[in-house]
Parts: structure tokens; sequence; C-alpha cells
């Protein structure tokens, strides 16, 4: 039901209003009445009324000041204002304060029904949306367990198109995430048995999760976001101390890792990003795990390791200039230029041919790190193209092939024919997005030249930036997007002039340009003549 609440100074008014209407049948019933408006704006606050129908002057609280009251204490209350012919200036102020409608005194029944009828309907239709919107925020509010780890596992992955959503999604989720650890889990291959199967990962998933947590929850806040394949992420918050904060992550990794093997006959390889700060280092701290995981290969399973000690793995001597030629050529691969890709690798060849007493198992494993990162990039671009399911490279086999081979340029070789191939694709995927990107500005542009388009309107069609989407219309079309819009506009227009019935002004703005004169200046640049004259030179030929 909803409350109705009368406010008049006249008894004759107020009993009039309560007995001319059967208000049961509107859903309502008289919550109260008052006679002026100082008792109506205590008894609107006791009763917070869904309809007030109050006279416009009374003495006490003058009507406008109550109504204005009235709208910041109960926003979704329809006010009806009772008013005479001579109080209209009070009405149009009262409208101004966004009263529902107004009754003129005496009323006739039929119009005060129909406006309590509309005032019903309103409300009814708040009420409803508030009703949807709850149910709305309830379900959310179920699923956001859900939602947190699906963000969090996108982002870790730079699935985000949009780097802008990130900050305000987060808070939208309740994630707060300052200075933390990143720790991956990765379940280790059983020698004998070999990998696990759906089944067996979903129960080990599930017993490192718990295990986790019932170990590191008492020290750190813990977020849990299960990977691809075999492996569980946790995010470590709440550590003052980074370097007390390392030693005890260590401690209890040992401590999880002979607890799973004990209680649930498996073991796990777990890896530790350095200290991150704030959620826009997520990603990094994410590679930062993967790349401590290639190393499981040379230190076996149930192992822990920390990002930090990476730096003096494997390394022998100082081979500074070769992880310079190693990132150049990384960043060449992923650019997809192959000219960049095969001067790298002739860089790398001619510096370690420049070395007096190379140490051939320092670069064996070199070749071997960069050749399986390029094979992680390479299974990763055909995920983003959607290719076919990608075989990766039998990596036992690969570090075989590596490992007997007799001199650098067999070890160059290699890295040339694994580097080119995944360039080749890399190519291939940038050309088919670059290709789809354009094809879908220029659907866009053609379904809206009629309408005043911007370049940034385009641009925000297909995801990309207005600066982007110039430099590719200048690259693959040879003319900017000005020109290609004015010519677009242009054809059209030469299309409507051959029809009669159409004026040159309706031409102009038929196809998005409402200035006439500019039309006709524009018109003249493109084709030599004005619109007119190419009109009538068409009519001649017909």
């Amino acid at each position: 039901m909803f409350k109705v609440m009368i406010i008049d100074d006249e008894p004759i008014i107020r009993k009039g209003i309560k007995s001319i209407l059967n208000w049961k049948k509107f859903g309502c019933e008289i919550c109260a009445e008052a006679s002026d408006g100082e008792e109506g704006k205590i008894l609107i606050e006791r009763y917070r009324p869904d309809i007030l129908i109050t006279d416009i002057r009374m003495p006490g609280l003058d009507g406008l000041k109550m109504i204005n009251e009235v709208r910041d204490l109960i926003p979704d209350c329809k006010i009806i204002v009772l008013t005479g012919y001579r109080d209209f200036d009070y009405v149009q102020e009262a409208l101004k304060l966004g009263v529902f409608d107004f009754v003129l005194k005496p009323s006739r029944i039929e119009e005060l029904t129909s406006i309590i009828q509309r005032a019903v309907d309103e409300l009814k239709r708040l009420r409803n949306r508030t009703e949807e919107f709850n149910k709305l925020k309830r379900l959310f509010e179920q699923n956001i367990p859900v939602l947190r780890e699906k963000f969090l596992y996108d982002l870790m992955y730079e699935i985000y198109p949009n780097s802008e959503e990130i900050l305000p999604r987060a808070e939208l989720l309740g994630i707060n995430i300052t200075d933390f650890f990143l720790l991956v889990v990765e379940i280790d291959n059983d020698d004998e048995n070999g990998k696990p199967g759906q089944y067996e990962k979903n129960l080990y998933l599930f017993g490192i999760i718990n295990t986790f947590m019932d170990v590191f929850s008492d020290s750190f806040d813990v977020i849990s976001i299960p990977l691809k394949d075999s492996g569980v992420a946790f995010i470590l918050k709440g550590a003052d101390d980074s370097r007390q904060c390392i030693n005890l992550i260590s401690d209890k990794c040992n401590y999880l890792q002979e607890l799973l093997i004990n209680c649930f006959g498996f073991t796990v390889t777990i890896a530790v990003s350095s200290e991150g700060n704030g959620i826009m280092q997520l990603p990094q701290k994410f590679r930062e795990c993967q790349e401590a995981l290639e190393r499981k290969f040379y230190l076996g399973n149930d192992s822990v390791i920390f990002y930090k000690d990476l730096n003096g793995f494997l390394k022998f001597e100082d081979y500074s200039l070769l992880d310079k030629y190693q990132k150049l050529l990384l960043a060449g691969i992923k650019t997809g230029n192959g000219k960049i890709v095969i001067k790298r690798i002739e860089d790398i060849a001619a510096y370690i041919n420049s070395l007096e007493n190379p140490n051939m198992e320092y670069l064996k494993n070199f070749y071997w790190g960069i050749i399986t990162y390029i094979n992680n990039i390479r299974l990763s671009v055909a995920e983003a193209s959607n290719e076919p399911r990608v075989e990766s490279i039998n990596i036992i086999s690969l570090h075989n092939m590596i490992s007997k081979s007799e001199n650098i340029n067999e070890l160059n070789e290699l890295l040339k024919e694994v580097s080119l191939s995944i360039t080749a694709k890399i190519n291939n995927y940038n050309s088919k997005s670059i290709k789809l990107i354009l094809r879908n500005a220029l659907d866009y542009i053609h379904e809206h030249y009629s309408e005043q388009l911007t370049l940034n309107d385009v641009a925000e069609h297909v995801y990309v930036s207005p600066s982007y989407l110039s430099r590719m219309f200048k690259k693959e079309l040879g003319k900017n997007f000005v020109d290609y819009l004015n010519g677009l506009r242009i054809e059209k227009a030469k299309e409507l002039l051959m029809d009669p019935r159409y004026k040159t002004y309706e031409v102009a703005e038929i196809v998005g340009i409402p200035d006439a004169h500019y039309f006709s200046r524009l018109f003249k640049k493109y084709e030599g003549v004005s619109p007119t004259e190419y009109r009538d030179a068409s009519a001649g030929e017909s």
C-alpha cells in the first residue's frame, strides 16, 4: 500500500479529499493529515508518505518551504499541490521545486483521479526499478568472489584492452592491493605416472588451495587465482618488512611442500616474485614467476624459486652484451620484423665469435633459455589468433639437440629457424588485425557518414586510439581520415545531385555537411566544378 498524506488548513478540503476517492482501489491509504506546514513537517518525518497532497498557502510554515524540505527528505515522494487561481505564481515556484502536479480548488473528481492514478503508476515503476536493482545488486554481491577471480586472472594474463578500466573495476570489486608478493604453485609431473589427468588435477588444486590457506593465512592476507593447466597463483598482502617477509615465505613454502607430499602424495614447484606495489604491477610479477618456473628444468621438481635469485643463475662469466642482444632480438620478434630478427641473430653470432674463450656450457644454456622463451611466445600468438591447437616444441628433444651441438653455428641456425617461424606468424597476425580494424572502421564510416562524424568517434568504435587510426589510414589508404570522409560524402552527393527532387542545400545536409556554402567549396575542390554545374552537366549528358 502507498501512504498518502493531506495538508490543508481547511478541514472541509481535507475531509473532501479523503472521502471523494476510493483510495483502496488505487492501492493507497491515508496515513495522516495536518492543518498547517509546521504540523505537516513533523508528520512527514514520522510517516514518510509516498504521496503528499498539500495546500500551497498555509499559516505557519509556508507550503513552498515545506515542499523544498520534503524533496530533500523523501526524493521519490509525489507532491500534489492544491491551489487557487490567484496563487498561480506560487504554483510556478512549486513546479520549479519538482512537484508532481497541481490541482485547482475546488477540484473535479475526474481530475484528481487522473493525477492520483499517474502518481501511483510512477511509484509502481520506481518500486519495480528499485526491486530489480536490488535483485541485481544481490546477484552481483553473490558472484563477487568469482568476478574477482576472473578479473585478477585476466589482469595477470594481460587480457584487458584498456588499462584505464583496471583501477575502477578493482575498486568496484573491493580489491585493494598495495605491497604484495605473487606466488605461483605448479604441480610437478610424476616421473613414473606422467602428467595427472583432469580429475586428479582438480583434486590436487583443491588440496593446494586449502593447504596454502592454512599455512599462510596467519601471516598474510591471501587471494587465490586458479591458472591454466596445473597451477594456482596466490597474492600475499600484509607484510611490513620485505627481507623478513621473504624469509617467512621461504619457510612456509618448504613447510607447504612437505605437507603436500605427506598428505596428498604429490610435489609442487613454487615461484616467488619480487615485491610488488599496486595492482597495476600484477602482470609484471606474474611474468617474473613464469620466468622463475622456467628454471625448474635445471633445479628439478619440488623447488622454491625466488625471482630475485635469477640474476646469478647459470652465469659463469660476464656476458652482459648477450642479455642486451637477447632483448633486442625478442623486441624484433614481437614486432614481426624479420630483417631486424636476422640482424640481431647475426649480432649474437658475431659477438660470440669475438670471444677468446667462450664458456660453451653457459652459451648452450643461453640458447636453450631464449629458444624456450620464443616457443612460449609462439604458443601465445597461436592462442590469440584462434589458430587450431599448436603443438609445443618437444622440450626434451630440444634440450638434447642443444646439448649435443658441437659448434655455435648449429645453435645459431636453430635459433634462426625458431625465431623466423614465430616472426612470420606475428607479422601475419598483426597484418590480419590491422586489416580487420580498418575494415570495421570503414564500415562504420559508410554507415554514419551523414552524421557529424569525427576521428575520435570511429576510433572509439574500433577500440584504438585516434592517433593510431590516423596512421593506419595514411599507411593503408594513402590519405587521412578527413580526406576519406569528405571523398565519400562527395561521391554520395554526386549520386543525389542526379535526382532533381533534391535541392543543393538538401543534398549537403543528407551527406553530413549542413553548411551549404562549405559544401559547394568542398565539392568544387574535389570535382573541379560547383554542385550546380555538375548537375547541369549531368542533365545535359542524359
